[in-house]
């Protein structure tokens, strides 16, 4: 009994703490939203991008600490390795749109301008990816009240998943048209929407992570 109890204090520990890790990646979303709002005005982009650094290592140091807590309990924790997945996950996802606004913000330092089309396009694939995370935030938050509803998120992010590949490659028909004789904002650009549809493939991964979390709870209650 002493050891249900503590697994069961254990697991509250690591949700709390896996809530707030998505939190700390809320900031870098709206830094990354902030880049793209600004694309086409004339913001002093370096200033905009560095807004994601400080977020960025808040969210590195804790996925840390709580990586850390996870092998300290060893194998018996139940779950272990899908709270260990989606800690991870949420690290790379904040590195791929770090990765993302980086390049944008190199388009518009080098000189670059997008295409009022290709920026639309890009638009709504980047907020789909961001819709895709409010999804991922809103079932964690409500896994340990709801499971059920947790469900209905996850289901919502392999929508948003489906809907941001289509979106893909749309906007990847676009740029190789738009810049077939420029070459430097053609390889720059397609890194930058390949880093969110790698956010995408990505959301959904930790999603069904999230389903077996999920699953697992309204089997035991």
């Amino acid at each position: 009994m002493a050891e249900y109890e503590q697994d069961t204090l254990a697991e509250m520990h690591i949700y709390e703490n896996m809530v707030n890790l998505l939190n700390q990646a809320d900031d870098v979303i709206k830094a990354f939203t902030d880049v793209l709002s600004n694309l086409l005005s004339d913001q002093e982009f370096d200033k905009l991008y560095n807004k994601i650094q400080a977020p960025k290592i808040r969210v590195e140091e804790n996925r840390l600490m709580l990586m850390e807590y996870l092998i300290r309990l060893g194998e018996t924790l139940p779950n272990r390795q899908n709270y260990i997945s989606i800690a991870l996950g949420i690290d790379r996802l904040v590195q791929l749109l770090d990765g993302a606004s980086y390049r944008l913000t190199l388009l518009r330092i080098k000189g670059y301008r997008i295409d009022q089309s290709i920026y639309n396009q890009l638009k709504e694939l980047a907020s789909t990816v961001v819709a895709q995370y409010h999804s991922l935030n809103e079932g964690l938050n409500k896994l340990k009240t709801d499971p059920k509803k947790t469900m209905m998120h996850v289901r919502e992010i392999s929508r948003l998943e489906n809907k941001a590949d289509e979106l893909y490659r749309n906007l990847t028909f676009t740029i190789y048209t738009k810049y077939e004789n420029k070459i430097v904002p053609l390889m720059v650009l397609k890194d930058a929407i390949d880093f969110l549809e790698n956010a995408a493939d990505l959301l959904k991964a930790l999603g069904e992570e999230l389903r077996f979390l999920a699953l697992h709870r309204i089997l035991i209650t």
